[in-house]
């Protein structure tokens, strides 16, 4: 697996995590009470999207993007896309601009937070796999021709006679 691939998955599953547990904290924070069944499931849907596109693009601008373009369609999932007794100012996402505020500052930090760990999570699988894997072998010189050239060298040198060096001297 790509060191690529392996980043851009972490990304997308704590995108993905990250937006529904953001919502729920959110919607039950304002006064939505606990999502049902059906705003749960569409919940889950609506962050498995969101998590998957983030894995998918590879930019780090894209991320920040999605998630507070993420955050009404998750409140709208968790309303389950109808008005289920929820608080006057929760059901309403954009009316006073405060719960819009929350959600963008919350889903940006979040965002700058997961691209950290990612980049961190980078850095240290390098340095895991640098120390676990086995270095290749330094490449040894050939000695062989080397000592050839040396051993001929040598022998015409001792051309007065004897045939090697340590043999007597032969008489010419």
């Amino acid at each position: 697996m790509h060191r690529r691939a392996e980043s851009s998955t972490v990304r997308g599953c704590l995108a993905g995590v990250t937006m529904a547990v953001l919502a729920v904290a959110a919607h039950g924070t304002a006064g939505g009470g606990h999502p049902g069944s059906t705003g749960l499931t569409l919940l889950l849907l609506a962050a498995a999207v969101i998590g998957a596109v983030a894995a998918a693009v590879h930019s780090p601008v894209t991320l920040p993007v999605l998630m507070v373009l993420g955050q009404p369609v998750c409140h709208v999932a968790l309303g389950g896309l109808t008005q289920h007794g929820h608080a006057a100012g929760a059901m309403d996402f954009m009316g006073t601009g405060v719960m819009a505020a929350a959600h963008t500052v919350a889903a940006l930090v979040f965002a700058v937070m997961i691209l950290v760990a990612e980049r961190l999570y980078v850095l240290v699988s390098q340095t895991v796999r640098a120390v676990l894997t086995r270095p290749a072998g330094l490449p040894v010189p050939s000695l062989a021709g080397r000592w050839a050239t040396v051993a001929a060298e040598a022998k015409g040198l001792l051309a007065l006679g004897a045939n090697g060096s340590r043999a007597p001297p032969v008489a010419v």
